[in-house]
């Protein structure tokens, strides 16, 4: 009888996880990562370069979306993008939101105090410290800008004699302009000239010297104060006269504001000046725009009635119903006067 040898099964099972042990160093089978079969461990969680560009400073209410870009690594495919205040978390900017190295922000403040301390925080989630941030960006909310004029202003101002302003201003962006307007009668106003610009919000300008910008002595003179970077944020003053004995001003009168004349009528206009050459050059102006060919005379002495024959020179626009006369210095083109407005029906 042929005798069967027995194996023990205790070698078999060492010499089974010898050879398994031994393919395993040599990357062989068993999908082994690292060998030249191409299996590659996975890059590490990275968040860098965050960044919004050049621009570090927005206005909140006024400016558009900021780009925030980041460089990644790693396998998360969703970040987590939070606001900072002096380093800590004042607000979650997005829960989530794709990795893929770009989100539109639209600048916000999180409800803290205007500042250059802000930050933005871009975190992998799922991957534990893997984060990366932007510091130093400059956050002010003027999303509620308002100015209101406080000074009580005399009804003739004084050229020459300092005169302090005061106003409040609320959410602005902390700098202001300052300029003189004139709004004559109920027309478009114009801009006389400007004061400041630039200075500070605080509540406060002594207006020194008093200027009139060569308009001299005239009646509806404005100030406006306005954030020049806040669209609509301003404020006008009620309307004074500006009393002026250093410049010349021309005044046409003899007639009453919305009067009618007919083509070929006469009107007689009162003619005077302060501090002028006592000649004037008279021109038809309809709204706020010289009638082509409408010189009605020249070195015309004040301090008398001309008698202007009514003519419309060809005229055929629409402002027929705020026709004026302009009266100009004849030997100062800065020193001018503007009747009432009157109606030349067709």
């Amino acid at each position: 009888m042929r005798k069967i040898r027995r194996v023990d099964g205790r070698k078999g099972h060492w010499a089974a996880a010898f050879a398994l042990s031994l393919l395993a160093i040599l990357g062989v089978g068993c999908g082994g990562g690292g060998g030249d079969d191409g299996g590659t461990d996975p890059e590490p969680c990275s968040i860098t370069n965050v960044s919004t560009g050049t621009v570090t400073s927005w206005l909140v209410g006024v400016d558009g979306p900021a780009n925030l870009r980041w460089d990644h690594t790693g396998p998360a495919t969703a970040v987590k993008i939070e606001l900072l205040k002096a380093g800590a978390v004042v607000a979650t900017v997005a829960a989530s939101t794709v990795n893929d190295g770009f989100f539109s922000w639209l600048p916000a403040t999180g409800g803290q105090p205007n500042g250059s301390d802000f930050g933005l925080r871009v975190t992998a989630l799922g991957e534990t410290g893997c984060a990366g941030e932007k510091t130093g960006l400059t956050l002010t909310n003027v999303a509620g800008c308002s100015l209101a004029w406080t000074v009580d202003l005399p009804d003739s101002v004084i050229a020459g004699e300092a005169l302090p302003l005061t106003w409040d201003g609320s959410a602005t962006s902390g700098t202001l302009d300052l300029e003189l307007w004139q709004d004559d009668l109920g027309s478009e106003p114009q801009r006389v000239g400007v004061i400041a610009v630039g200075m500070p919000d605080d509540g406060t300008y002594l207006w020194d010297p008093v200027d009139s910008f060569h308009f001299g002595t005239n009646d509806w003179f404005t100030l406006r104060l306005a954030d020049p970077d806040v669209p609509g944020c301003e404020d006008v003053t009620a309307p004074f006269r500006m009393v002026d004995d250093e410049n010349c001003a021309c005044f046409v009168t003899g007639f009453p504001a919305g009067a009618v004349y007919s083509v070929g009528s006469t009107m007689n206009l009162d003619l005077s000046q302060d501090f002028g050459s006592g000649f004037v050059d008279l021109r038809l102006l309809a709204g706020v725009e010289p009638v082509v060919g409408g010189q009605i005379a020249n070195d015309v002495p004040v301090a008398a009635v001309y008698q202007w024959v009514v003519s419309v020179y060809g005229y055929t626009g629409g402002e027929r119903t705020r026709f004026r006369i302009k009266a100009t210095d004849a030997a100062d083109g800065y020193c001018v006067g503007l009747s009432d407005v009157f109606t030349i029906p067709e």
